[in-house]
């Protein structure tokens, strides 16, 4: 009998000073379960974000009211806003170059041997992409990243269904709200929508995640904007990650002898 209660003794003083152990560190993700946590899961948003930059070979499909189309992408971004897009024709060589370096705008057609020149507008971006976003949510788009609306902090509702998180926010403003649906194995965002006004006016697919050093990624993005009926898919079939890229690669000097046509 004493022997046992020294045993207890010893059990409880292991279990009630566990706790208390500083060695022992909690992993950087979110615990799977029921219970939603808002401020940790918008903190792994942030801190999951995918390297500065990328280059990588896109099937890029886009839908809109004028216009349907499929074609091979050279891709090259960097945070915030440099983009450079490559369209191949079937022997792999650029037939169409869409760069910019956050500032200015370079768009060049070898066949038509133009070249047009002009600044990073949304106007000007929709020429070779039609969606109505700036660059810089284009670019992190493009990056695997989840873009966030201005959101109050005093206002986040989470709620967990199923195999999913779900959080939504809303705008300071009070204009604009947002809905993420996060995976709770992958502890990423498989989807996001904007509403303005309860109308859905941006919504954002990531799916195919695959280990790409070490860090998940979506190989598949697909962006909608139903006001617009515009729709554009991005699938990746080649990706490298970098975490510095020549400035050079988003600009583009003219070529001797092509027409220069500035863009307004």
């Amino acid at each position: 009998m004493k022997q046992f209660l020294v045993r207890l003794a010893i059990l409880c003083c292991f279990i009630f000073t566990l706790p208390y152990c500083t060695h022992l560190k909690r992993p950087a993700t979110i615990s799977v379960h029921q219970t939603c946590f808002p401020y940790q899961i918008l903190s792994m948003i942030k801190e999951n974000d995918t390297p500065a930059g990328l280059k990588g070979i896109a099937r890029i499909k886009v839908e809109s009211p004028d216009e349907k189309f499929s074609v091979k992408e050279l891709v090259i971004a960097k945070r915030p806003g440099c983009l450079r897009l490559e369209t191949l024709n079937p022997l792999g060589h650029p037939a169409f170059f869409a760069v910019t370096d956050g500032k200015e705008l370079f768009l060049f057609y070898p066949s038509e041997n133009k070249f047009y020149h002009g600044i990073a507008s949304r106007e000007n971006l929709s020429l070779f992409i039609p969606l109505n976003i700036n660059l810089e949510e284009m670019v992190s788009i493009m990056l695997g990243n989840v873009p966030l609306i201005d959101y109050d902090a005093e206002q986040i509702d989470c709620q967990a269904e199923g195999d999913f998180y779900v959080l939504r926010l809303s705008a300071k403003d009070g204009g604009l709200k947002q809905e993420l649906k996060v995976s709770i194995s992958k502890q990423k965002v498989v989807d996001s929508k904007t509403y303005e006004e309860e109308a859905l006016i941006f919504a954002v697919k990531y799916g195919h995640y695959e280990s790409m050093e070490g860090e998940l990624f979506p190989k598949d993005i697909s962006i909608s904007m139903p006001h617009d009926k515009t729709k554009v898919n991005v699938r990746y079939k080649k990706i490298e990650f970098f975490s510095n890229i020549n400035s050079a690669e988003f600009r583009l000097i003219p070529p001797q002898g092509v027409e220069v046509i500035i863009l307004e």
